[in-house]
Parts: C-alpha cells; structure tokens; sequence
C-alpha cells in the first residue's frame, strides 16, 4: 500500500510540475508579447518621422540640383548619407531583433509540441487545446522566418543604393544634368521605399502582437482551467 501512495505522490508531483512549467513558459510569452507591443508602437513612430523627414530631404536636394545650388547639393547629399547610414545601422538592429523573435518562437513551437505530445491523455479539450497552440505556434514560427529574410534583403538594398549615391558626384560635368537627376533620384525613391516597408512591416507585427496577446490570455484561461 505504501509502495502504491508513493508512485501516486510522484505521479502528481510530476504532473504539477508539468503544469507549472506550462504556466511558467505562457506567463513569460503574455510578458514577451506585451514588451514587443509597446516596442514596435515606439518604432513606428519614429520610423514615420525620420520618413517624412527624408522625403523633404530628397524633394530639397532635387531643386536645388535644378537651380544649380552646388552648395546646398553638397550639403544635402551629406545629410542624405547621414540619413541612409542611421537606417542602415536601424535596419542591422531590426535584423538583431528579428533573429531573437524566431529562436523565441522557435522555442515556443517546441514547448507547445511537447506539450501536445505529453497531453494526449489529458481529456479530449485539453488535448484540443494543445494541438491548436501547436498550430499557432508553428505559424507564429514561420511568419517569423519570413520577416527575418525580407528585413536582410531590405538592408542589402539599402547598402547597395547608398554606395551608389555615395560614389556619385553631382557636380561633376560628365554627364547630363536631366540624366543624373533622373538616375538618382529613382534611388533616392527606392531607398523611401524601403523605408515604407520597414513601416508597413512594423504594422503587420503590431496587428501579429494583438493576436498573440489575445492568445496568451486565452492560454492563461487554459492553464487556469487546468
């Protein structure tokens, strides 16, 4: 009979710890998810003024290419770079953060597909439950992997129409005026343009965070349920 109380203590010291671990592991993703939340408002903010300000940075340099101000070409093009070179370094750290978002849902997966492995004799709702975070987790894994590839594929352009710009001197007299203003103001826009993906991206993660936050609390339910 004490033999039998025993393996029955350990049984349920094993599975309270298994449900702690779980509740330990959701608490700590609502946590994560709300710090993403409020850090991505932060960046699109930002990411909108720096926009605006490089738009009228660009139409500047435009007009003063057209009235023959050397000088403020000069100047602005410095400022241009400037500019270029913060986004770049913005766009390495995006790459930074975007990395440690797929090694945490990566982790993420892998708690909710054990879970889903060690609960199949739970009861049929938990076992539901289990296999749906499984789901969400594996998409929340994939969404991640894309927004990694297409932020590394951003900065790269980033780098290349910066150097373009860099190399290119506007007061030489080699080439037509029209012609150079053409050229490089295309890559001027497509830079922008870059820049309004970033913002486009920060939007869909806002929309993304929402989702997981509603997620986590209804993991939160779950576990609360038991």
């Amino acid at each position: 009979m004490r033999v039998i109380k025993s393996i029955l203590a350990g049984v349920l010291v094993v599975a309270t710890s298994s449900l702690s671990a779980q509740n330990l592991g959701n608490t700590k993703e609502a946590i994560d998810n709300n710090k993403a939340m409020l850090l991505n408002h932060k960046q699109l903010k930002k990411d909108i003024a720096q926009l605006k300000s490089f738009k009228t940075k660009i139409n500047a340099f435009e007009e003063a290419f057209i009235a023959h101000d050397n000088n403020l070409v000069k100047s602005l093009k410095a400022e241009i770079l400037s500019d270029m070179k913060r986004e770049i370094k913005e766009s390495k750290r995006k790459i930074r953060q975007d990395q440690k978002e797929l090694q945490q849902s990566r982790r993420e997966f892998g708690r909710s597909r054990r879970e889903a492995s060690n609960h199949m004799n739970r009861g049929r709702r938990a076992y539901r439950d289990d296999v749906r975070d499984k789901r969400d987790d594996r998409r929340d894994k994939n969404d991640d992997r894309r927004d990694l590839k297409r932020q590394i594929k951003r900065t790269d352009r980033q780098k290349e129409i910066m150097k373009a710009i860099k190399k290119y001197n506007f007061l030489a007299k080699r080439a037509p005026g029209k012609h150079k203003l053409m050229t490089n103001s295309k890559l001027l826009q497509e830079f922008a343009q870059t820049m309004e993906a970033d913002i486009a991206e920060t939007k869909r993660e806002i929309i993304e965070d929402r989702k997981e936050i509603k997620e986590d609390r209804r993991e939160r339910r779950e576990d609360r349920r038991g």
